[in-house]
């Protein structure tokens, strides 16, 4: 699996991205065939935004956003999102895996 930290518009310490590299690996263990995790960082005024965009192969690409006045707590919300996003993507496939198996 890819990942790939991004700062748009602002100087973060290379301690963050580390940090946030790091979250990134974590996420692998909600979808086993996610391609690539991209990890979008910003200020906007008093404002950090977060945006996680991960490929779970097949086409399908999920996207978790969110802004706080402190940047750990928006990064915590978009990888919060973003888990929830990847466990019902992987529950959907394996639904419909089940399905199709019945009927096969």
């Amino acid at each position: 699996m890819q990942t790939h930290v991004a700062i748009l518009h602002h100087d973060y310490p290379s301690l963050v991205r580390d940090q946030v590299e790091e979250k990134l690996q974590h996420l692998l263990r909600f979808h086993e065939r996610t391609v690539s995790i991209k990890a979008l960082l910003e200020r906007q005024r008093e404002d950090h935004r977060v945006e996680i965009v991960a490929n779970v192969g097949s086409g399908a690409v999920l996207v978790a956003d969110a802004r706080h006045t402190t940047f750990g707590t928006a990064l915590e919300e978009a990888l919060s999102r973003m888990t929830s996003l990847l466990k019902r993507h992987h529950e959907k496939q394996n639904l419909g895996r089940r399905r199709s198996n019945r009927h096969g």
